[in-house]
């Protein structure tokens, strides 16, 4: 275990004391996606390992490698054999390692179907359980937001790795304003699959009422790479709280822009949702910023930024969007069980 790694020490009556320890669980296993696949396996099986746990990883079969060149890099780095191990597979192999008697605690990250199908396996064994999940996080513009950083900021917010972010503030609020731009350049979507799925929610949006003020088709951007999954980054304006590309997690390049009059009232309707991984604001007022920080519900909250994810700050959800918190000091929780230890200074008096 790492030093530094320590407990608590509480000083009782009669020089009576009682001190905690923070002790390893043993065998962890972890699920990653495949947004992020390096990030993940990082993310998760360092600090498993640090706070002296040995750490099973199975990435998702669409990014299968980063995790054994991460292996290659522990192994580098002098960790023994056996400590970091990778196993490849689909679903079956995900639900083998959440149900073996080995493991003692399993670490998850993606949608909130298979995590939930996760946590009712580790809820059979009353295992341990790590859950980072969806979003449909907000950011909101004000009137007094400097409008080329809100743009910037929305943008960030919507089409970084082509919309494939979990914390992605897919839900723009702005004040009396439509701010958009549409010079940007992304890479493809993951897979066919994927890009079919978030081009048919530009379709459900537009029977709903939406509107496209741009994108949100299919490009060929070379044609070296006319069998890509690309697709042009799609904004939608005239958007509704009701509608399915507001209320779902597309996990693509879409963002509804819907509008609001007062504070009061976008706070509400940007918590009006299952989830709470993240949120953004934009404010040029510090004292707004902090006062809708407070009353947003999520887990992250970036105030004039997004996607920005230090490894000492701990990141997680409020709701569906999961349990625990990973990186930081946080993490500690997450990857160790406390032990505490009562010592008695004096004699047993047996009421016998």
């Amino acid at each position: 275990m790492a030093a530094g790694i320590s407990g608590e020490f509480l000083q009782l009556s009669n020089g009576n004391f009682n001190y905690t320890m923070r002790e390893p669980l043993g065998v962890v296993g972890g699920i990653g996606a495949w947004n992020y696949p390096f990030q993940m396996a990082t993310w998760k099986s360092s600090p498993a390992l640090a706070c002296g746990n040995t750490f099973v990883f199975k990435p998702s079969p669409f990014t299968p490698l980063t995790a054994v060149m991460l292996g290659e890099i522990y192994k580098e780095a002098g960790l023994p054999d056996g400590c970091y191990n990778v196993i490849q597979g689909e679903g079956e192999t995900g639900a083998l390692l959440g149900n073996h008697p080995d493991v003692n605690k399993m670490t998850f990250t993606g949608s909130v179907p298979t995590g939930t199908k996760v946590m009712e396996a580790c809820a059979k064994g009353i295992k341990h359980v790590g859950l980072e999940l969806g979003g449909k996080s907000p950011c909101i513009i004000f009137n007094d937001s400097n409008l080329d950083n809100a743009v910037s900021g929305a943008m960030m917010a919507n089409f970084f790795t082509q919309g494939q972010v979990c914390s992605n503030g897919t839900r723009v609020f702005v004040q009396n304003r439509n701010p958009n731009h549409e010079d940007t350049k992304v890479g493809a979507t993951i897979s066919e699959e994927q890009a079919l799925k978030v081009l048919a929610y530009v379709d459900i949006a537009k029977k709903e009422g939406a509107s496209v003020l741009c994108g949100g088709e299919r490009v060929v951007p070379d044609a070296s790479l006319s069998g890509g999954y690309y697709m042009s980054p799609c904004i939608l304006v005239n958007c509704e709280d009701h509608m399915t590309v507001v209320k779902d997690e597309i996990f693509g390049s879409v963002m509804s822009v819907l509008g609001f009059d007062t504070e009061k009232e976008v706070i509400s309707r940007a918590n009006d949702t299952e989830f709470g991984l993240a949120a953004e604001c934009l404010p040029n007022d510090l004292k707004r910023a902090h006062r809708v920080a407070s009353e947003l519900e999520a887990g992250s909250l970036y105030v004039n930024n997004y996607n920005v994810y230090p490894v000492g700050v701990p990141f997680g959800g409020y709701k569906k969007s999961g349990l625990g918190r990973e990186n930081g000091p946080e993490a500690l929780d997450l990857f160790t069980q406390v032990k505490s230890v009562y010592v008695e200074m004096g004699d047993v008096e047996a009421p016998f």
